[in-house]
């Protein structure tokens, strides 16, 4: 499929996948979450030590990430600083993603910042009425950085 979609018109479908990424965290949507991903996805994520192969080993890790927020704290999931890049039917985005979970008096239990890198490939236009121009992430990376000195993670 060769893409007639301008750099704008992805600059633009990226970020509406980071803000999709970013609501649907927060409301534990698995299925909304899930849709960003294509069905073949490979995800190497900062808080598991093998890679996630396909869209049925990712389900069950996000399933258990949503399970794990306790009623009445916010799951918050927010990308920011995102470069993309794209050729075609390929894209890239890099950038930073901010994992927290915030009690319900505001204060933070537990966060994190954390590099982020997601390639994505076009589809097709908008599949399931979504607005997103067909894109889906394919491979989804994320880590931390470690101190030198210490060899710790740095989660900002």
């Amino acid at each position: 499929m060769t893409s007639t979609h301008s750099r704008d018109d992805v600059a633009r479908a990226v970020d509406g996948f980071a803000r999709t990424y970013g609501q649907a965290a927060a409301a534990h949507d698995l299925e909304a979450f899930l849709a960003l991903y294509d069905d073949a996805v490979v995800v190497h994520d900062s808080m598991v030590v093998e890679a996630i192969d396909g869209i049925t080993a990712w389900r069950e890790q996000v399933a258990m990430w949503f399970a794990s927020i306790a009623d009445g704290d916010r799951n918050v999931a927010d990308v920011a600083d995102l470069a993309i890049w794209s050729e075609g039917d390929l894209a890239t985005a890099t950038g930073r993603v901010r994992y927290a979970i915030v009690e319900p008096d505001g204060s933070e239990r537990y966060g994190m910042w954390n590099r982020l890198t997601w390639v994505l490939r076009r589809t097709g236009a908008g599949e399931g009425g979504a607005d997103d121009g067909g894109w889906r992430i394919v491979h989804e990376h994320t880590s931390v950085p470690l101190d030198p000195g210490t060899m710790t993670p740095q989660l900002g």
